[in-house]
């Protein structure tokens, strides 16, 4: 698995394209990207009725491989690639250990070196590491922000598979669209 602490220079060029890197406690993220989705099983917002129906670990079990695919699509592209920011802070000890319990041996110390630096910028350097990390986001255990500089573009790990999508430019939020839509997803707007 491939993974590195983003050099100094990948973090000052990072920030001065994007801001901020814990896009998900943006209270305003439409100040700072044009185009805003949702990436979703669902074209809709589920009702209340039909979420409680639908959604939970079975859902994302039988979805999790259309987010691994899409993932590693835009990984995949000419030029591209993709960083991850690992927002440290608020995590207790007791959820880190709990966290741990849940993975095999060799993920539990990859998950651990993540947290042993102050940093929390990695360079995505092979799918192995980017299918552990979006795992992660797919299962719910640890949510993450993904940035993908060649489209200008963050995609965000969230609950029941609805991962926020910030895009600053229509030319790199077309391209996800595309490959999201391979995979058999939606982006709700």
């Amino acid at each position: 698995m491939k993974l590195t602490l983003a050099t100094n220079e990948e973090i000052n060029i990072l920030h001065s394209r994007y801001k901020r890197f814990n896009t998900q406690l943006l209270e305003k993220p439409s100040e700072l990207y044009n185009h805003i989705g949702i990436m979703d099983v669902f074209n809709r917002v589920l009702t209340e009725e039909e979420a409680s129906e639908l959604l939970g670990e079975n859902h994302n079990l039988k979805y999790g491989a259309n987010f691994l695919d899409t993932f590693t699509q835009l990984f995949h592209l000419k030029e591209s690639e993709v960083y991850v920011h690992i927002y440290k802070k608020g995590l207790s000890k007791e959820a880190f250990k709990y966290k741990l319990s849940c993975l095999n041996r060799s993920e539990a110390n990859l998950f651990r070196k993540l947290f042993s630096h102050s940093k929390g910028i990695y360079k995505i350097g092979d799918v192995e590491a980017l299918v552990f990390l979006t795992k992660l986001s797919v299962t719910e255990l640890y949510f993450a922000d993904f940035f993908f500089p060649s489209l200008d573009t963050v995609i965000i790990g969230n609950y029941d598979l609805s991962f926020p999508i910030y895009s600053k430019t229509i030319i790199g939020f077309k391209k996800c669209k595309e490959i999201i839509e391979e995979n058999g997803l939606f982006i709700r707007q």
